[in-house]
């Protein structure tokens, strides 16, 4: 099966050159990761029985948690 992040994606996502096929393997790895963590948060949601309303925040807060901090962009 073929990854839907393709390389033409992967390319559009960063600001600098990917140089070798490594880069685009961690770039899907990290992707299907994120993607595993957002279903454990609506799965978590069904089984106890959360509103709509706390389900968005709740996946919210995981996308907020993904994304690089300012201290770690300086890095």
């Amino acid at each position: 099966m073929t990854h839907p992040l393709t390389d033409e994606i992967c390319e559009g996502l960063v600001t600098f050159p990917l140089e070798s096929e490594h880069d685009y393997i961690e770039m899907r790895a990290a992707a299907d990761w994120q993607l595993e963590q957002v279903v454990k948060a609506l799965n978590q949601c069904k089984e106890e029985k959360r509103s709509c309303i706390e389900v968005i925040y709740l996946f919210h807060e995981k996308l907020e948690a993904m994304r690089p901090t300012k201290t770690q962009e300086d890095s």
